[in-house]
């Protein structure tokens, strides 16, 4: 007996632990959430061992949520224990994978070779991953796809399944959604093809979106070299904007909007200009911030464009002013009629509809 009791309670190598591998989505808004910690509360969906399990509520209209997945495993992909979203793009395995060129590895089929696999990784000290963030340049890919904040309505409640059979009498009281469920690839998710990568239906998905997302086309007008830079919140500065920006050429200036949260980013030629948008485009994050860059239009040019497509807009008091003067000169005959010297006065605002002549009427 006394033999039993000297032997060391971690050495059949189950997992105990204080804290789990969670991202900040799964974790919630609310920094003072309580968490159940069941110890050896489940098995692995990937390796099958016994671990703790930590069970909470993210939010008061999200579901509750648990781990899955043991730390080592999670470790050893960089990944969410409930979710298996990277931990640094928040993005699924496949989408990291191909986007910084890994290599898929062999997965072994049989339980013990799994087990084989992981304890030699544990002994090897291989469990860290090796390709968290931080550890070399980020792809194009990984810079148009990574989610900058949390995307909290992946917490949601789980659709009720009564009211699907027209059958649920709680009403408003019911805890799940009342929506009727959409059936597509994404209803088919399998949580070993999420760990490994392989035939993943939402990495799919975010990599067609890449693929069709539009290009920045540059206007026809050879003289613009402003590029419009949108959804610039007050902690970003101007001098944030041009270290963004200054690689790609020499910046003439940049002005901030701070009511329209906007900036504009002005380059001395047009060749950098387009540099910038070609390697800034649907990627530029600033500040942690994914912001929206589009290419700038004259002022000129934009205040006639809504000449032509809003008719109803009045006509400038310069312009009557400047018609009247000329009619006045025209038919005034020879003396002009202002005898007193008085300055002419421009002629007040005037509608398209006050026109008493746009009906056919004719005045005498």
């Amino acid at each position: 007996m006394a033999h039993r009791m000297l032997q060391d309670p971690d050495a059949d190598g189950w997992e105990r632990s204080d804290f789990p591998i969670v991202c900040e989505t799964c974790l919630g808004p609310n920094p003072y959430v309580r968490m159940q910690r069941i110890e050896f509360g489940g098995t692995c969906h990937i390796s099958g061992r016994p671990y703790t399990v930590f069970r909470w509520r993210p939010g008061n209209d999200a579901r509750y949520k648990k781990t899955i997945i043991c730390q080592e495993v999670a470790k050893a992909k960089n990944v969410c224990q409930v979710c298996l979203f990277d931990l640094d793009y928040g993005l699924p395995v496949q989408v990291r994978d191909t986007a910084l060129g890994i290599e898929k590895e062999e997965i072994p089929e049989s339980e013990v070779g799994k087990e084989f696999q992981l304890q030699e990784q544990i002994h090897k000290g291989q469990t860290e991953s090796s390709f968290g963030g931080g550890g070399g340049a980020a792809s194009d890919m990984l810079l148009r796809l990574q989610r900058t904040a949390p995307y909290y309505k992946r917490n949601q409640a789980r659709i009720c399944s009564f009211f699907v059979k027209g059958t649920c009498t709680r009403g408003a009281e019911c805890p799940y959604r009342h929506e009727m469920p959409v059936q597509n690839e994404l209803s088919e998710q399998n949580i070993k093809d999420r760990y490994y990568g392989i035939n993943d239906p939402v990495a799919n998905k975010m990599m067609r979106r890449v693929t069709e997302q539009p290009k920045l086309e540059p206007p026809e007008n050879q003289s613009i070299t402003s590029l419009y830079v949108g959804g610039v919140t007050p902690d970003i500065t101007e001098e944030d904007l041009k270290d963004a920006f200054y690689t790609y050429g020499e910046i003439a200036g940049v002005r901030k909007v701070a009511s329209r949260f906007c900036a504009f980013v002005t380059f001395a030629e047009r060749s950098a200009a387009e540099a910038a948008a070609d390697g800034l485009a649907n990627k530029l994050i600033v500040k942690g911030i994914r912001l929206r860059l589009m290419w700038g239009r004259p002022q000129q040019g934009r205040q006639q464009q809504q000449l032509e497509h809003d008719p109803m807009q009045p006509i400038p008091s310069g312009a009557g002013g400047a018609a009247a003067a000329a009619a006045t000169a025209g038919g005034g005959g020879g003396g002009g009629g202002d005898y007193f010297g008085l300055q002419q006065q421009p002629a007040a605002m005037s509608y398209p509809s006050m026109d008493p002549t746009a009906m056919g009427a004719r005045i005498p």
